[in-house]
This record gives structure tokens, sequence and C-alpha cells, in this order.
């Protein structure tokens, strides 16, 4: 279970975007702040390290790429230089640091995973060859990495990555990736158990796991499938809808329990971090009203209904 505690400050920012804005777009402003921290915390970065010897472009990836995050989001980004020389890689090592803690500082914390530019920062070209491997045609153990590089977005910097975006294109055509992306959706156990009821983790409902995670990675698959370059979760339901990779009621059922899954948690964790405790994505039964529960147990129905459509279009259980 991931836990965080979030600052005053992003509690501000997000308590006056859910005042004036409908849950979700209220997640994209959000993202949009995190973009400000990033491009702060780089000219900041820029100004003590003087400018660049060569163009980059900072990425951001996972749920801030998307323009998705929650108030217990960690941070994914990563680095594409311009060039592979060491004046550069030395630059990136000392830009990645600070922006990393600003982002930390005001909300995104550190990645477990370590999907961060401290690590993943690379020149075009290798990236290049990090993507190709990864999407083109990818072993099992490189899947992880596709599904995080496939939230791609640049942030910040001069640097022209549409190599990067073409390569996206090419990986429409992989059975390899989009069969892996498949299993990892379908693997999530659906948030409805037994006769219909709530599944409950700790006496809980996850909305992540239950919900959001599986959602995010059907529509992940779906959007890809369909050759569409979109990267919000959203777009790439209504990109896969006009490619006929899902059908009108498939696309918009997991559109409602996006929406849904979204004001759920953004309302929780509101709650959470109003009062001072940890910020997650479990929420009490008892606190979701009836109506809302009624919608919930609809809206892991359509995704459940999605899953077991994935697993038999692209064969997952041929990976087991």
């Amino acid at each position: 279970m991931t836990t965080h505690q979030l600052s005053s400050q992003t509690l501000a920012v997000v308590e006056k975007l859910a005042a004036d804005r409908p849950p979700v777009e209220a997640v994209v402003g959000l993202a949009d702040y995190y973009d400000e921290v990033t491009r702060n915390a780089l000219a900041e970065a820029e100004s003590r390290l003087g400018s660049p010897p060569h163009p980059y472009a900072w990425l951001a990836l996972g749920s801030h790429a998307r323009r998705e995050p929650s108030l217990a989001s960690d941070q994914d980004n990563a680095l594409v230089l311009g060039s592979d020389g060491a004046d550069l890689a030395a630059y990136a090592r000392e830009l990645a640091g600070p922006v990393i803690e600003s982002l930390h500082s005001a909300g995104l914390r550190r990645c477990d995973g370590d999907y961060m530019a401290t690590t993943w920062s690379h020149s075009l070209g290798s990236w290049q060859s990090i993507l190709r491997r990864r999407f083109i045609d990818p072993k099992p153990a490189d899947i992880l990495d596709a599904d995080v590089f496939l939230d791609m977005r640049p942030v910040a910097g001069g640097l022209d990555v549409t190599p990067l975006q073409e390569i996206m294109v090419q990986a429409a055509g992989s059975t390899r990736l989009l069969q892996g992306l498949a299993a990892a959706a379908v693997q999530y156990p659906s948030g409805i158990g037994a006769l219909g009821r709530l599944r409950l983790s700790h006496g809980r409902i996850d909305l992540k796991k239950g919900g959001l995670a599986p959602l995010t990675m059907l529509a992940r698959t779906y959007g890809l499938a369909s050759g569409s370059l979109a990267v919000g979760t959203r777009d790439r339901l209504a990109a896969a809808e006009s490619a006929d990779q899902l059908s009108p009621r498939a696309a918009g059922r997991l559109g409602f329990a996006h929406a849904l899954l979204t004001r759920l948690r953004l309302t929780n964790q509101l709650a959470q971090a109003r009062a001072g405790d940890p910020v997650t994505d479990l929420v009490a039964p008892d606190k979701v009203r009836w109506v809302d529960e009624r919608l919930l147990r609809q809206a892991f129905e359509a995704i459940k209904e999605v899953q077991q459509a994935t697993e038999i279009r692209f064969r997952t259980d041929m990976r087991r």
C-alpha cells in the first residue's frame, strides 16, 4: 500500500482546482502545476549551471505525462540529451537532482522504481535504441519499462523528440508488445468479488488496483493498437473507438468508469490530506455514498468485461 503526506502548498493548489473544476479537469490542473514546478526548477538550475552545452528535453512519464496524477502519485521522468558527449552528461547529472527534489517537495514523491531522470538520462540516439528494444521486439522483462515509456510527454527543453514518437507509431505493429501490455492489464483482479460484492483490501476499497490501474492499462493497449500517439486515458479511449479497436459501448463505459473513479479518489484523498492523514488509494466502504456504491459496481463491471474480452482477443493465456 502506497501512502504519502501532502505539502500544505500543494494541498492549497488542489483545493482551489477542486473548487473551480470538475474532478477530471482538476487532476489535469494538478499536472499543469507539476509542469510549472518542473520548468521553474530547470530554469533555476540553468541559472546556476549556465546554459546547457547542447539542447535537451525533459520528459514527464507515467501519470504526470498522462495528466492524471493523484495526490499519492510518485514521479516518473527522464532526460533526452542532444549529444552523447561527456560535457552534456555531466551537466544533466547536475540538472536532474534539484528538479526531482523540487517535484518531491511539491507533492510528487520520488519513484520507488527509480524511473527518474537521475537514472534515465541518455542521448537521443541511445533512447531510440532503448525504445526499439522495449517496443518493437520486447522480451517479457521489457514490458514494465514499455508500460512506463509509452506514457511520455515533453515538458521542457529545446530538443525535438519526434524521433521517439515515431518509434511509438511503429510499436502499434508489435504483436508481442500488445500481447504483453494486454497481459499486464488483465492480471489485476476485478474490483467486484463473489456475489457481486465490492472486493476489499484490508477492509477498504482499492480504487487504483481494483479500477484505475487496469483501466489505464487497457486504454494504453487499445490506444496503441489504434496507432494513436495519445497519452491521456480519455484520449486513448476516444482514439480506440474511432479506430474500431473498442466498441462505442466499451469505450463509453470505460470513460464513465474513469470519470467516476477519478472523482471518488480525489474526494477521498482530499479528505485524508485535510485530516493530516497519509494519502492513499484506499477508501473505507462507509465513506462511499450508496448511490456511488452502485455506480462503483457498474464501473468495476465495465472494466472486468473489457478485461475478459482483452484476454481472448490478445491470447494472453499464451504468455503463461
